[in-house]
């Protein structure tokens, strides 16, 4: 055990550093400060001793301050080890104290370069030499000097020492160390990552962690266990799942932090509507908009209510109590939302059992906030990074598309494209509301994607059917057209249970209605990526869908296109890829 006797202490974030220096005053600890944290000492009726009755250094100002705490006296105070005897007669010889704690936490470098109007001098005066100097001397000399980096650390030191009348165990003293070196690792990073984009114009990554967290249940199988790394705190300005606010249920597991991510992103395509996405395997399999949260809650569930069971639920508005009524009733283990109202909560938890392991997470008003730039996938032996996808198409209105067919060249693959209506049929202008939320939707599902989506109401959507995963597009759109069919027939069922006796137009049969629904042009269906062969278009005919997206772009697009016009299908070329491996 280290007792602390002496402190040096010198933070830029003053967060809670008054009461922690009282209750280092009230165990006899000598505390050494300089700057402005000994002029916040002083005013709080504090003692301290001078930082330069160590250094020497009795000229604050010289050099702009940048000296204060550098010099041989005051690291040899740090560095000297305490049971080497050669050590301790040396720095009697020299007059050297004994220090046991360094409090320091450095300059805002982050912060300052934050702003957009940042000018490199600023940057400049805010890089602390002296800080991570006294920080890598003290984690360095851990087994004698205990370093405290962030004011997050404070309450359990408090503890510790009160515990051990005013000592600090070996282990945490390791443990102090560690978030040393990663604080001054990050700080050097965040140097470099500034500086070589203003003077190399080099776009400089950096990746930053903090605390890995075993999960609290198993990861993808019962026999493996998951962890959690967040991004530091700070950098991430935008909805995210690690750091949303859980409100109720049981710890997440490896799995559901997967689908949550999911959750949020493919309800973050829709942040200017009401909407809900369902996930189930990281695919939505539900999504929807709607007059209401509660509408469009009911029209995704609609879109796979046997894979909806147990899934994950997106939402872009407060989770309202008409919703956790239906929640009640449903198997759902995850609900994602920006808030969560106090009456939707006290309902769910008046359910007791029923629905004590609903996690309910919340992100706060940052959820309508954009995306990343950029996203990263980890390999073995490394990671990849990529341009996060925003881009729907490569016209700037969606006017152009509707007018003649026109080449595009793609500026990555140099390759050019057909944009456009291709077919002798043309799909309806007034649904591009509906290929739009289509092309939001299918850039969430596992390529080979296949959506079926539905403007059921003028202005709101829905998916019927998708198909995904598959190792071909043929595949894919028979899924989707048997998923659709499936879901129209459910929904035929509901119909004439409300005593419609004629829901289809052609006379009240299933085929009737679905043939009808799915033929109509406020139904369409979206390829993440062209159709490599014709047989994909054959499929289609069979499902009964008469419009299609895609982004075209085959060597066989022609022996598509004519397959299309065989089957009275009017297509639509994108040029633009919504494919997601």
């Amino acid at each position: 055990m280290l007792k602390i006797k002496t402190a040096v202490i010198s933070v830029s974030d003053k967060t809670g550093v008054v009461d922690f220096a009282r209750f280092l005053k009230n165990y006899g600890v000598e505390i050494i400060s300089t700057g402005g944290t000994a002029k916040v000492f002083q005013e709080n009726n504090i003692q301290i001793t001078p930082i330069s009755k160590i250094t020497g250094n009795t000229k604050d100002e010289y050099f702009d301050g940048r000296m204060k705490t550098i010099s041989f006296n005051y690291e040899g105070a740090l560095l000297y080890k305490r049971d080497n005897p050669e050590h301790i007669r040396q720095a009697q010889e020299l007059g050297i104290p004994q220090i046991d704690m360094v409090v320091c936490n450095l300059y805002p470098f982050e912060k300052v370069i934050g702003k957009e109007d940042v000018t490199v001098d600023e940057a400049i005066e805010n890089i602390d030499i002296g800080g991570p100097c006294m920080v890598r001397a003290a984690a360095k000399n851990y087994q004698y000097v205990a370093v405290v980096v962030e004011p997050s650390q404070y309450k359990n030191i408090i503890a510790e020492m009160e515990r051990n009348n005013g000592a600090l165990s070996l282990e945490t003293r390791r443990q102090l160390m560690l978030t040393a070196y990663e604080k001054t690792a990050d700080y050097e990073s965040a140097i470099h990552t500034f500086f070589a984009g203003r003077f190399a114009n080099e776009k400089v990554k950096r990746l930053k962690y903090i605390g890995g967290s075993q999960l609290g249940r198993y990861a993808e199988n019962w026999h493996q266990k998951g962890w959690l790394y967040r991004i530091a705190n700070g950098e991430l300005r935008i909805a995210n799942i690690p750091y949303a606010k859980q409100v109720h249920g049981g710890p997440l597991g490896y799995n559901n932090y997967l689908d949550a991510e999911a959750a949020l992103q493919s309800v973050l395509e829709l942040k200017n509507s009401i909407a809900v996405s369902i996930i189930k395997h990281a695919n939505p399999c539900g999504y929807a908009t709607g007059r209401t949260l509660e509408e469009a809650f009911e029209r995704a569930w609609q879109g796979d209510p046997v894979s909806a069971f147990g899934g994950v639920i997106g939402l872009t508005r407060p989770l309202d109590l008409a919703v956790a009524r239906i929640l009640g009733e449903r198997f759902v283990e995850v609900v994602v939302a920006p808030s969560i109202n106090s009456d939707a909560l006290e309902y769910l938890k008046s359910l007791g059992r029923k629905k004590q392991d609903l996690r309910l997470l919340e992100t706060g008003d940052v959820a309508m906030a954009p995306r990343l730039s950029t996203v990263l996938r980890f390999i073995t032996g490394g990671l990849l990074e990529q341009e996060t996808d925003n881009r729907f198409y490569l016209t700037e209105t969606i006017d152009k598309l509707f007018s003649k067919p026109f080449i595009v060249r793609c500026e990555n693959s140099g390759r050019d494209f057909t944009v456009g209506i291709v077919t002798k049929l043309r799909p309806p202008a007034k649904r591009a509301g509906l290929y739009d939320f289509a092309l939001r939707y299918i850039k969430h599902l596992k390529s080979n994607a296949i959506g079926i989506a539905r403007e059921y109401s003028a202005g709101f959507y829905q998916i019927l059917g998708m198909g995904c995963g598959q190792p071909n597009r043929k595949d894919s759109v028979a899924l989707a057209g048997q998923k659709a069919k499936e879901n129209l027939k459910r929904e035929y069922s509901e119909l004439r249970k409300r005593k419609i006796r004629n829901p289809s137009r052609r006379g009240g049969t299933i085929r009737n209605y679905f043939t009808q629904e799915l033929a109509h042009d406020n139904v369409v269906l979206v390829s993440d990526a062209f159709f490599p062969f014709r047989d994909g278009i054959d499929n289609v005919a069979k499902s009964g869908v008469k419009y299609i997206i895609q982004p075209g772009g085959s060597v066989r697009d022609e022996e598509v296109i004519q397959a299309a016009n065989q089957h009275k299908i009017a297509m639509l070329f994108t040029g633009v890829r919504k494919f997601y491996h």
